[in-house]
């Protein structure tokens, strides 16, 4: 359910509403300049509603906006990656107006969709938003130890291939030129593996190879383990799902 609304949002509003579960209404935030885009899915029969964020469509957007923003500090007092604070907060604006009270809330989204849709999560807690279950499919960092720390305990659940290089971005050895300390992941996170085989981790686990050469070049480069395809076929080898 979670991927492939991940992978819908990246369809034309027409197909969206085409693919969307019979019965559903779909909401449209109307795409920003840098290629922000999300959707709401509201199910008044079982009163939950979706939002699924896209993000901007280039990688090379988590290099230019690495540096941390303090304004989103007045809200949730935690750093958080610039561009992807920007990128959840006119997500938040599109989002928050079309909420209905009492439903469930899922959010979920890929890659900078993915980071865009955990810090909506984060605000949404603060409103007293009733939070379902959160996916997100090879998400780049957004915080630091100050906002582990404090959203730890938020309903996300992170996947990444274990060939991904996008999930260890922003990466650590940049972490001297910030004041506010390295960039981390919170959350549970599944590594996704050859064929069927998987790992959990309850936090973040050790980063798994050097991506410094990879963030050098970052925007020039195809990476097909980081496609939300790669990510569908390889939750359906392990769930037999399809």
């Amino acid at each position: 359910q979670y991927a492939q609304r991940a992978a819908l949002v990246y369809e034309s509003d027409a197909a969206i509403k085409q693919k969307s579960p019979p019965g559903t209404m779909v909401s449209f935030m109307v795409e920003s300049p840098r290629g922000v885009k999300a959707y709401i899915e509201t199910d008044d029969a079982r009163k939950i509603q979706w939002v699924t964020v896209r993000g901007t469509w280039s990688l090379e957007n988590v290099k230019l906006d690495v540096d941390y923003n303090k304004v989103v500090d007045g809200r949730l007092k935690i750093p958080l990656h610039k561009g992807f604070a920007d990128t959840a907060l006119q997500v938040y604006a599109f989002a928050k107006p079309l909420l209905r009270p009492g439903y469930e809330v899922r959010v979920t989204g890929h890659s900078l969709g993915g980071a865009a849709a955990s810090i909506v999560l984060m605000l949404f807690k603060e409103d007293g938003v009733k939070l379902g279950q959160a996916m997100t499919f090879g998400q780049p960092k957004v915080t630091n130890r100050a906002g582990v720390d404090k959203y730890r305990g938020l309903p996300l659940l992170r996947f990444v291939n274990d060939k991904d290089p996008v999930p260890l971005l922003p990466p650590f050895d940049i972490s001297t030129i910030l004041d506010e300390g390295p960039y981390k992941h919170f959350g549970p996170e599944v590594v996704l593996k050859d064929g069927t085989d998987y790992a959990y981790f309850d936090g973040a686990p050790a980063e798994r190879f050097s991506v410094i050469s990879f963030w050098n070049t970052l925007g020039t480069q195809q990476v097909p383990d980081h496609s939300i395809a790669n990510y569908i076929q390889s939750l359906q080898a392990k769930t037999g799902v399809r």
